[in-house]
């Protein structure tokens, strides 16, 4: 369709072959971790579907206490992510007791994403680790925890300050 502008939309040009492509995902902490998942809309439900998978894998692949999320929901106010919401029941982990909705909350929670990426920049990182995860095979048991920002429906109830604060999570975020 992007060479030759659309697809026949006439019936006396069917196509039989099914457009949608499976592939596998793979990535690795702390390079790689950043997905983007684009729809016109029609698949939103799906593309929740793949958000939750994601955060599902990450819990069962990195060591208990040692991932933390901020889970951003504005238009479902939360129910995109009411099935991981539960394990906030198991798991006293303040950064998973809730999906944020309001302009204010998500801007304030990205506040504390880049306060924290500081932190991990000036007090660990410095000059001596390239990244978290080098930072964390040295300190054994003392690890910091892999922190994840997982948002729905952007850029909805996003501010330009939460736009910029993101943008500077995307650009340092991997890294610490």
């Amino acid at each position: 369709s992007t060479i030759s502008g659309d697809l026949p939309s006439n019936e006396s040009f069917p196509l039989s072959i099914d457009l949608s492509r499976a592939m596998p995902l793979c990535s690795t902490l702390p390079t790689d971790t950043s997905i983007l998942i684009t729809s016109s809309g029609k698949q939103r439900d799906a593309c929740i579907s793949l958000l939750q998978n994601a955060v599902l894998r990450v819990l069962t692949s990195i060591p208990p206490g040692k991932a933390k999320f901020v889970l951003i929901d504005p238009v479902s106010l939360g129910q995109s992510f009411a099935s991981i919401l539960h394990l906030a029941d198991y798991e006293e982990s303040q950064l998973l007791d809730r999906a944020w909705t309001e302009p204010r909350h998500i801007e304030t929670q990205l506040a504390r994403l880049t306060e924290h990426m500081e932190t991990v920049i000036q007090k660990y990182l410095r000059n001596e680790f390239k990244s978290i995860d080098e930072y964390n095979e040295q300190a054994g048991e003392i690890a910091e925890p892999y922190r994840f920002l997982v948002i729905a429906d952007l850029p909805n109830n996003f501010s330009e300050n939460a736009a910029k604060r993101l943008a500077s999570i995307i650009t340092s975020g991997a890294r610490c």
